[in-house]
């Protein structure tokens, strides 16, 4: 990979990279060490892409299972709150990504992938490693466990 491919990859996906890592670890400076680790994978690897959305979707694949990994090692003993890295949202959007935070990990990427990035839920299962059927059944039950929380909310 030419030094050009992978600043424009840097360039493309690293605020989605990001955002999907800290929806894991809660912490910018992790999520930022993830991100970049994620990167230094897609410079050590030595296949093609025939898109650059094959390469986004290895890229999300490699930067989740840096995240599972970070969370079972035991320095990820530490969360911090949303910080100035994360651009404004709109009060609402404030409340609902606050909400969608606070879902367990294998709902939160999901929801994250679907919603956020716009994959559908075959290109979901490819990524994450899981059924379609698994895939949907999350969908589902993260929107449940949304729609409640927020309901308790109001």
């Amino acid at each position: 990979m030419t030094n050009d491919e992978l600043e424009k990859y840097i360039r493309m996906f690293h605020g989605t990279l990001y955002r999907l890592a800290f929806g894991y670890v809660h912490n910018s400076e992790n999520a930022e060490d993830i991100c970049q680790n994620a990167f230094i994978k897609l410079m050590d690897y030595k296949g093609s892409f025939d898109a650059p959305e094959n390469c986004k979707a290895w890229l999300i694949r490699v930067t989740i299972n840096l995240s599972k990994n970070l969370l079972r090692s035991k320095r990820s003993t530490q969360f911090e709150e949303l910080d100035e890295n994360i651009p404004a949202l709109e009060k609402e959007e404030s409340e609902l990504l606050e909400v969608v935070m606070s879902l367990p990990p294998k709902y939160r990427a999901v929801i994250h992938l679907y919603y956020y990035e716009g994959y559908s839920v075959k290109e979901i299962a490819d990524i994450v490693g899981a059924s379609a059927t698994s895939v949907t059944t999350r969908l589902s039950r993260a929107r449940e466990r949304l729609r409640d929380m927020l309901l308790r909310e109001e």
